[in-house]
């Protein structure tokens, strides 16, 4: 609106000065009014991200790398080539190793001949006793050799095989440990393989909530990195002691982790649901998050009002409010930008 107003200067007696007094417009705003409703109340533990299975994959070959099929962060399935080791080595142990066998074979078969010789001849009366069981120990000398011809060409043959080294789980590369040139051993670490859908939550849970736990029931996992996420859980595993240095009871839930979200390592907090209680609700959308800052706008004599708030949990887009606000109070619904304390509203 125009306001005028006089100003006594030089040369003049007064003279009309025409401004302008800004004057706020009422912002339209949506409003609900706070209830009460039964919402889940949650005891907060503490616990740790695990793989569902780990695999350190050792080399079980001698020899030097000569291909590397995968890096750090690769999905890799059960049986999958991961590294190559020279087998031109094993390759040759392997034939020398079957030509051996084959050697012992036809070593067999005349022993096998030579055995049925003898027992025919002793039956006959035409060899001793002391020849029969010599010519019988000949026998059996001669399939012993071939069964350890035939172990050799196995192992061989394995060995062979070994020089492809293959992830022994589905899972994930965690970290490769070689590279192309390198000379490894029967017990040289090629790589490590993390199956990580599902994931295994360890949780300590003290003494006096350990008649809250039960198999079977349903949790929350939250980690630092995802602050606004919940991660649905169940308990699979209960231990049946106590720690006796901690008091504490280790139980492990599997959560989903179909987008590998979840890392081992990572430290969770978990919420166990342990009931209902009557809580004043809004709608999430009636909270605005700065930071760590939560604030909810409320409507009374057409202004908004601004009120620091701190929250519960979530549900059916409702939230809880820790902080007293009394039911019935209408609340702004996604305050709209800008908005701050006192201004007028519609």
């Amino acid at each position: 609106m125009a306001v005028a107003f006089c100003v006594i200067a030089s040369g003049c007696k007064k003279k009309e000065v025409e401004v302008t007094k800004a004057v706020d417009k009422p912002i339209k705003v949506q409003t609900v009014l706070a209830e009460t409703a039964k919402m889940p109340r949650y005891l907060t533990l503490t616990g740790s991200v695990f793989a569902e299975k780990q695999s350190s994959v050792a080399a079980n070959v001698t020899g030097r790398i000569t291909s590397t099929l995968v890096e750090r962060g690769s999905v890799v399935q059960k049986g999958q080539v991961i590294a190559i080791v020279d087998s031109k080595q094993a390759g040759f142990s392997a034939q020398a190793a079957v030509g051996q066998y084959q050697a012992a074979e036809a070593q067999v078969t005349l022993a096998k001949q030579e055995c049925e010789r003898a027992d025919k001849l002793f039956a006959s009366g035409a060899f001793s006793q002391a020849e029969f069981d010599r010519a019988k120990s000949q026998c059996s000398a001669q399939l012993g050799t071939a069964s350890a011809a035939r172990a050799n060409a196995d192992l061989a043959g394995k060995l062979a095989a070994d020089t492809l080294i293959r992830s022994p789980i589905d899972g994930v590369i965690g970290e490769r440990k070689i590279n192309v040139g390198e000379f490894v051993t029967t017990s040289t670490m090629v790589a490590t393989v993390y199956a990580v859908n599902p994931v295994r939550i360890s949780i300590s849970v003290p003494e006096v909530a350990v008649g809250l736990v039960q198999k079977g029931q349903q949790l929350n996992v939250k980690v630092s990195a995802y602050p606004g996420r919940r991660f649905p859980a169940v308990v699979e595993f209960v231990s049946p002691a106590l720690r006796e240095n901690t008091r504490d009871l280790i139980v492990e839930a599997k959560a989903q982790n179909d987008d590998l979200a979840l890392k081992p390592g990572m430290f969770a907090t978990v919420e166990l649901s342990v009931g209902e209680e009557e809580r004043t609700v809004v709608p999430a959308l009636a909270v605005r998050t700065e930071g760590s800052v939560k604030r909810v706008f409320l409507a009374k004599d057409k202004q908004a009002y601004e009120v620091v708030v701190r929250t519960g949990v979530t549900k059916d887009g409702l939230i809880a409010l820790l902080d007293p606000l009394q039911a019935g109070t209408n609340v702004i619904v996604s305050p709209p930008p800008g908005l701050r304390d006192g201004q007028a509203i519609e």
